[in-house]
């Protein structure tokens, strides 16, 4: 009865999980943080229902698939470590240095199958001793894949989250409650981690199968959470790059990231979205004093507030254009962080050079 329960449960949470990657792909604004939590579901779902295809002995009718699940640890640790970077408030690498990280899932995952394919042995010792836990240590080859593919993924995992400890050291910021519940989350999802380890190193299948277990819970748990706290994600960025940034700035005022910080308050929290915001709001939010950051703004970009916060209003207005042909002018003008139509007419002319109605009028052509 147990063994049925815990059979329709990884089934369940194996889909659930798929669920939670078609959700992230699906957004409308999708960013990066989307694709690389799609990508790490998807290797959590993938290796839930490898577990549950052995029990359920479906495997047996996919024998190529033995094993690959070891493939799905060496891209759990990437994924992770640069979902973890973007939560501090990092910039991500480039696709492609992004992308090397993933060679090692890639290469072993094709290794994995070519080694199927040519040792048939597996299924008849599977069908013959009725095993429902995938066995590593039958082969040298895989067994040593997969020790190392444990070893990866806490590799990663383990420095991504020193970094997060390391900004919730600054007792000077006191409310980071977004990245003190990512902290113990990740916490959690590196003891399993080490278990599923130690259980590689001593072969133990009833270990393994406890620790996939239990991250499976947590991985369904967060897909639970990110739908009770749909903003969870940003505040916990915010908070982030909000002490990183005070922690810089207390050594004293560098034009370089007080430029840094403005560009992303600007691109990220859209801060020229708020009619009201003033240049004493702004540089508030960068701890300097007014007459600081219009010295900055003046000797590094050659602008002044008001052509700032209009420059990024009217990119947004042109943005929302393209996104919703059908939304009419004032909607647009007052989402970009205008007060009346007639402002944002004014505006959008000067810089661009055409009334917003006409630019309309050529995106659709």
């Amino acid at each position: 009865m147990l063994g049925n329960i815990i059979l329709y449960s990884e089934f369940a949470c194996g889909v659930i999980l798929l669920l939670f990657v078609v959700l992230q792909l699906t957004y409308r604004n999708r960013e990066f943080i989307n694709y690389n939590l799609a990508g790490l579901y998807f290797c959590l779902s993938y290796v839930i229902l490898i577990f549950w295809s052995f029990k359920s002995g479906v495997i047996l009718h996919l024998p190529w698939m033995f094993y690959t699940d070891i493939s799905m640890a060496f891209a759990i640790g990437p994924f992770v470590y640069f979902y973890i970077k973007t939560v501090i408030g990092l910039k991500t690498d480039s696709l492609f240095r992004y992308m090397i990280h993933f060679i090692p899932a890639f290469v072993s995952f094709i290794a994995i199958i070519i080694y199927n394919i040519t040792d048939n042995s597996l299924t008849d010792y599977y069908i013959k001793n009725n095993i429902d836990y995938p066995v590593y240590h039958l082969s040298h080859f895989i067994g040593i894949i997969e020790l190392i593919s444990s070893f990866v993924m806490i590799s990663y995992i383990v420095p991504a989250t020193g970094k997060l400890y390391m900004l919730l050291r600054d007792r000077s910021h006191k409310s980071l409650k977004e990245l003190k519940i990512v902290f113990r989350y990740l916490s959690l999802v590196i003891f399993f981690s080490g278990m599923m380890l130690l259980a590689g190193i001593i072969r133990n299948n009833v270990l393994n199968d406890i620790a996939v277990y239990f991250l499976t819970l947590l991985a369904v748990w967060y897909f639970i959470f990110s739908f009770r706290y749909p903003d969870f994600t940003q505040k916990a960025i915010k908070e982030a790059r909000t002490v990183r940034y005070k922690s810089s700035i207390i050594n004293g005022i560098d034009s370089d990231t007080v430029l840094r910080r403005l560009d992303e308050l600007m691109e990220d929290e859209k801060v020229f979205a708020d009619e009201d915001i003033t240049l004493q709001k702004l540089s508030g939010e960068l701890m300097i004093t007014p007459h600081q950051l219009s010295n900055i703004l003046n000797s590094k970009r050659k602008i002044n507030f008001r052509t700032l916060i209009n420059s990024y209003r009217v990119k947004e207005a042109i943005s929302l254009m393209k996104q919703f042909p059908d939304k009419n002018i004032l909607e647009i003008a007052l989402d970009s962080g205008f007060s009346s139509k007639s402002s944002f007419n004014s505006v959008f002319l000067k810089i661009t050079g055409i009334a917003p109605r006409d630019y309309r009028k050529n995106i659709r052509l």
